[in-house]
């Protein structure tokens, strides 16, 4: 009996070790590539993108292979996206209440399934989006493509303003309008922190 409980104390440690190794680590985003809010209007199509968000999740995994994520959420000040234009800029913020309400989120509720696919992994997952003081729910697909110390994650998401109870800008009194259907795009690199 004591050789057994010294051959467990001696195994319990690399069993802990390579429980960690393998199971879900903290990761931090770490690099916006792409994030953007795309939609229309009745004059020209328009992209405000963003450079600056913050986010983090809790990914597993192991030999670059994608097993789990269990939670997973980006934030955004509403201010920093620009479209070049400040008029166009300023009608978007105050459409997005930016003063009382100044970050847009995303947080994950719930990973459906993870497919593996030829050069990533498809990731059908459930989160909420909260915008303008609004949350909402919605299906989301994106791609991911693991390594040894990070995930990106690449995909779109239509939405629409009114489901967020904003109303779609207008400018030079009314004439110009933004169309309710929006996206966004996204290229988002965590890293293991």
């Amino acid at each position: 009996m004591k050789a057994l409980n010294k051959y467990l104390y001696i195994l319990m440690p690399m069993l802990i070790i390579s429980i960690g190794v393998n199971g879900q680590a903290n990761y931090k985003l770490a690099n916006v590539e792409k994030l953007e809010v795309a939609g229309t209007s009745t004059l020209h199509d328009w992209t405000m993108p963003t450079e600056t968000a913050e986010g983090t999740a809790s990914i597993e995994v192991e030999n670059s292979s994608l097993k789990s994520i269990s939670s997973l959420t980006v934030t955004l000040k509403a201010e920093t996206l620009k479209s070049g234009k400040s008029g166009m800029d300023d009608n978007a913020y105050k459409a997005l209440k930016t003063k009382k309400y100044p970050d847009i989120t995303f947080n994950l509720k719930q990973v459906k399934s993870i497919t593996k696919k030829s050069d990533h992994y498809l990731v059908d997952a459930v989160g909420t989006f909260t915008i303008a003081g609004e949350s909402r729910t919605v299906s989301v697909q994106a791609k991911a493509y693991p390594t040894t110390s990070t995930v990106k994650f690449t995909g779109s998401k239509d939405l629409k303003l009114t489901d967020f109870n904003i109303d779609p800008p207008t400018a030079l009194l009314g004439t110009v309008k933004t169309g309710n259907e929006i996206t966004i795009n996204f290229n988002l690199i965590f890293k293991t922190k």
